[in-house]
């Protein structure tokens, strides 16, 4: 199937579906036999689209999907699993959310997984592993850890390298001389090498070949030594037909290297025809500005041809070849200019006329903005093509959140009516993007008050950009329609206010009367009664309806959700809190949250045990600090530990900290707070001492 169709599909077909499609290519996993580059692009577009399909991720999806892990790109990796409450992370929270259990599962799975992933991959991995607040400063690091992430080891920055002990690192050489990772300790040696070269200086330009080109395939020493090597070459001390030289020549492996280098040449030397042969990869360092200056040059057609032949460069061959044959069925006979041509014209691009830039396909060429930034461009042709539009074909044939929110603002007003279903469903649209749909949308749409059910629901999460009026005036009583916009997740406190009361206003209802089915059907629009509402609701409909709620992550306050928690301790409802048992947490999951502290204060391990790693996740940070003791915490399963967030943990103290990291690792340490006075135990060095 072509790439897009793939998307598509996957888009546009029910989650449980795409669920069941996944676990019988999981299960299926060993008749799967990816052998050609097509198959591979399709893989990896599948996976791409299987990622942006489920913005969260159960342990039981994780584990379907761990099997695409090879075929995750850079940027899936950095997006997913995202930081979110599963995932502890310093960064923003992303728009994917993952469950508390999938970071040890996803520990677990790039161990499985790593002789299959590249390079890249695992670099990125360990970018998004230390991230996490939750993993601390290298030395506070147990052997434990260390080896659950034993094939990322190579990849940690240097940095990191120097800060392991030697305790951590005689740990680490018992399993590395009892497992596969021997070669592990030539890597570690390259990383620390990294000041040994920033105190070599001019010595580096009469480095042995074999040394040096192992040095410069390493990025955790390779900067320092690059920039050695520029003052080498700019003071010519490095021979012109010598083996250091040519190494080199041949192992720049970065377009910032390149650039760097072809700097410090420039300003020690003119750069000749000659010259620019000699420099091999360092070529491809050229500035647009240079690059312009050959442009009247009687040799530039010869630059183009070096240009050609480094790498990613374009071939002027075939871009001869395709621009001269209207006649063989090629796109620009058609009059376009499409993705496969601009692939082929790569940095020929600026050389393009006006009138053959507007031939250029805008949707193929806003999947390609990120490369054509690096290109030489002038001002003019920027201004031609750096804004495409997009048709409904477009948006069809990609995400819509991969348009910006000038692009779908230039958008035409039918163009969009066409897509408004296709938009509405794309949950990963930013704020400003859904903001600019709304206002194209309500100049063709008419007033809001006469917006039928099905115009509602194709709307989707465009709907949370309105104004509070506008929520109050538009019909929104249909269940149907009440229903999706509880499951909308794009709500502010004053929007999900203006929805409950004014469907509660249209269908002249008070609270009291609100029944089970009316508080289900609000889902996260729950939130927008306030704390004296909720506390009038009625125990026993709010103990069914939170059949239905127990599963969102609720957007309310601490209040309305200690109010909520108050209503079903209701004698009508669950009866007193004390006397509930691990079923009752379990059947109200993220509304544990809300329990008051005195009642989190009380908590017994049977009880502990019944809360959700939701509800743990959903806590507030200073609540969770505050209420739960380290023994209350050291009750806590792996699950729900590993749900504690990057806000919460820093809330914690060093006990509290220490029994989370226990729990964490359950079964994986000599001892156990569980029971133990808190004054009973010490961490020591890297290990656990017990006290009898």
């Amino acid at each position: 199937m072509p790439r897009d169709s793939i998307r598509s599909l996957v888009m546009s077909a029910e989650k449980d579906a795409v669920k069941r499609f996944i676990s019988h290519m999981h299960q299926s996993w060993d008749q799967l036999h990816v052998e050609t580059s097509q198959e591979l692009q399709a893989m990896e577009t599948m996976t791409a689209a299987f990622i942006h399909k489920f913005p969260r991720v159960t342990p039981e999806l994780f584990v379907d999907l761990s099997q695409f892990i090879p075929f995750m790109s850079v940027s899936d990796i950095m997006s997913f699993p995202g930081a979110s409450r599963g995932v502890v992370s310093k960064s923003p929270p992303s728009s994917h959310a993952v469950d508390p259990p999938v970071l040890p599962l996803r520990l677990t799975a790039i161990r499985d997984h790593s002789s299959e992933m590249k390079s890249p991959q695992k670099k990125a991995f360990v970018k998004r592993l230390l991230q996490s607040s939750v993993v601390g400063d290298v030395p506070t690091w147990p052997p434990y850890f260390l080896s659950s992430i034993l094939p990322l080891l190579p990849y940690l920055p240097v940095s990191h390298f120097h800060q392991l002990t030697s305790q951590q690192v005689k740990a680490l050489h018992e399993q590395l001389i009892n497992g596969s990772f021997v070669s592990f300790f030539s890597d570690l040696y390259l990383s620390l090498a990294n000041k040994v070269i920033c105190r070599l200086g001019v010595l580096a330009c009469y480095m042995d070949p074999a040394e040096l080109g192992s040095y410069l395939q390493d990025s955790a020493v390779s900067s320092a030594l690059w920039q050695q090597l520029s003052r080498c070459i700019s003071k010519g001390l490095i021979d012109a037909n010598g083996r250091v030289r040519v190494k080199v020549l041949t192992e720049v492996v970065s377009s910032l290297q390149a650039q760097f280098l072809f700097r410090k040449i420039l300003d020690f030397k003119n750069i000749t025809m000659k010259t620019l042969r000699d420099l091999g990869h360092i070529a491809g360092g050229m500035s647009c500005e240079f690059f312009r200056l050959w442009i009247n040059d009687t040799d530039f057609t010869d630059l183009l041809q070096l240009v050609s032949e480094l790498p990613a460069g374009a071939r002027p061959a075939l871009v001869r070849n395709e621009l001269h044959r209207p006649s063989n069925g090629s796109s620009l006979a058609e009059g376009k200019i499409d993705g496969t041509l601009l692939d082929i014209l790569g940095a020929l691009l600026p050389f393009l006329d006006r009138d053959s830039l507007a031939l250029v396909d805008r949707g193929a060429l806003a999947l390609r903005l990120e490369d054509m930034r690096s290109f030489c461009l002038p001002k003019e042709a920027l201004r031609d093509i750096a804004v495409p539009v997009p048709s409904c074909a477009d948006i069809r044939g990609t995400f819509p959140s991969a348009w910006t929110s000038a692009q779908l603002r230039r958008m035409s007003a039918e163009e969009l009516k066409a897509c408004v279903e296709v938009l509405g469903q794309d949950l990963a649209l930013s704020s400003e993007q859904r903001r600019s749909l709304w206002v194209k949308l309500r100049q063709s749409l008419g007033p809001v008050r006469e917006l039928r059910a099905d115009q509602v629901l194709a709307l989707g999460s465009v709907l949370t950009e309105m104004g509070d009026k506008e929520l109050q005036d538009a019909n929104l009583t249909h269940p149907g329609v009440l229903a999706h916009l509880g499951t909308l997740t794009g709500w502010t406190p004053q929007k999900m206010r203006a929805v409950t009361s004014g469907v509660m206003r249209k269908r002249r209802l008070k609270v009291e009367q609100l029944t089970a089915v009316d508080l289900a059907t609000f889902g996260h629009l729950i939130c927008g009664l306030n704390p004296s509402e909720i506390k009038r609701l009625s125990p026993y409909n709010l103990s069914v309806a939170v059949l239905f709620l127990r599963d969102m992550s609720l957007p309310c306050s601490e209040q309305q959700m200690e109010a909520l928690t108050s209503r079903l301790s209701r004698p009508e409802a669950f009866g007193p809190v004390s006397a509930w048992g691990p079923e009752i947490f379990s059947e109200i999951g993220t509304l544990a949250a809300g329990l008051p502290d005195i009642v989190l204060s009380a908590l017994l391990p049977e009880q502990v045990e019944g809360i959700s790693p939701e509800a743990v996740a959903l806590m507030p940070p200073r609540k969770m600090a505050v209420v739960l003791s380290a023994v209350q915490l050291s009750w806590l399963s792996p699950e729900q530990a590993w749900a504690v967030t990057g806000p919460q943990w820093a809330e914690l103290d060093a006990e509290q900290r220490h029994a989370v990291g226990l729990a964490r690792y359950e079964g994986d340490v000599l001892l156990e707070l569980r029971g133990v006075s808190r004054a009973s135990c010490l961490w020591g060095e890297l290990r656990l001492l017990s006290c009898e």
